[in-house]
């Protein structure tokens, strides 16, 4: 099947994080995808995480900067099927020129990402022929497009790296825990100070971004490093959670409308234990996958809990990658290639 896909790709956003699994494995399963990208002076997300592949093809900006299209390789390209991921970060209005000859050609489906009904009319404008949503609680999207389909959101495939190689390439100690606070794509530097029952034998590391102030900064101490970047890679982003004992997400709201933690579906496969507080609605996915939180005196005792209990790591590592095999890209590829023969099949039909 020749399979395109308008999406974000290659870098650190929650779009690309739900497209780059799935299409990848479609890649994999003997597929032709073609990927069609934001120009890299104009995209969708906070910074690069890695190189194009040749499949990608840069040929869009944003709705909101430069709303820039090349319509000819969308025209050019021999397609079964097109995948618009995110119609909101998208030039609609460039899109709509070319939408009727597109109809002609081929199937379009939209992943819509959503978390309520959008107000502006634009959003309604193109005409689908499948509409698919990742969560439940984008239900409300079938009082527009009865027949949308839920597909869940992909995690990253379980992986598994050495801490100690991780750790030598990161600069990292060795001989001592690492409990990691990850602070970019909106994640905050929450958790600060490590309780005295941890000081001695754990390391709190906040990685966090170039622009962000953290008074910590000027505080140094033994149990405290703080490293500031402006991007980290796909690579980089394991590497931190194979070489960590502990990983804190801590997010309450979204910079766009997410509806989940992208970031957790790729963090899930790698093993480390994971700590999301209980509040926020981005986390409703994972019950004994993750550790819950309410506040600092919680993690603090939940913190202590787990990295002196083998049991309890195991528990979670094992409850982590069972979630993360069941959302696997092959699972949820497998889901969007049944949709997209479902969609062709009753082409076949009309016809």
């Amino acid at each position: 099947m020749n399979i395109g896909v308008m999406s974000a790709w290659n870098t650190n956003s929650g779009v690309a994080m739900h497209a780059e699994p799935v299409f990848r494995e479609l890649i994999r399963m003997g597929h032709k995808v073609t990927v069609f990208s934001f120009v890299k002076n104009d995209f969708h997300g906070e910074c690069m995480t890695a190189g194009d592949e040749p499949y990608v093809i840069r040929c869009f900006g944003t709705r909101t900067h430069t709303a820039v299209l090349d319509p000819r390789p969308f025209l050019e390209t021999d397609m079964d099927i097109l995948v618009v991921e995110d119609l909101g970060m998208l030039p609609v209005e460039k899109m709509a020129n070319i939408w009727p000859v597109l109809k002609k050609k081929m199937k379009l489906v939209h992943v819509v990402h959503e978390n309520r009904m959008c107000e502006h009319s634009w959003f309604y404008k193109l005409d689908w022929d499948k509409v698919v949503y990742f969560d439940h609680r984008q239900d409300f999207l079938k009082s527009v497009y009865p027949d949308a389909e839920y597909v869940p959101f992909p995690c990253f495939p379980v992986r598994s790296g050495s801490k100690k190689e991780a750790r030598a390439k990161l600069g990292l100690p060795q001989k001592k825990k690492i409990i990691y606070s990850f602070g970019h794509r909106g994640y905050h530097s929450y958790y600060r100070e490590l309780p005295p029952r941890l000081r001695r034998d754990c390391i709190l590391l906040n990685l966090i971004e170039t622009d962000y102030q953290m008074l910590e900064e000027l505080t140094p101490t033994k149990w405290r490093m703080v490293r500031k970047s402006d991007a980290i890679s796909t690579a980089e982003f394991d590497d931190y959670l194979f070489a960590s004992d502990a990983a804190i997400f801590h997010k309450f709201r979204s910079r766009q409308h997410a509806v989940v933690s992208s970031t957790v579906f790729q963090a899930l496969g790698t093993g480390c234990p994971i700590f999301v507080p209980s509040q926020s609605d981005f986390f409703h996915s994972w019950k004994k996958e993750v550790v819950h939180y309410r506040d600092i005196t919680a993690l603090n005792k939940k913190l202590i809990e787990v990295l002196r209990d083998k049991k309890k790591q195991k528990a979670l590592k094992t409850a982590a990658e069972a979630f993360a095999e069941k959302h696997s890209p092959r699972v949820i590829a497998g889901k969007f290639f049944d949709i997209f023969e479902k969609v062709l099949g009753e082409n076949r039909e009309k016809k």
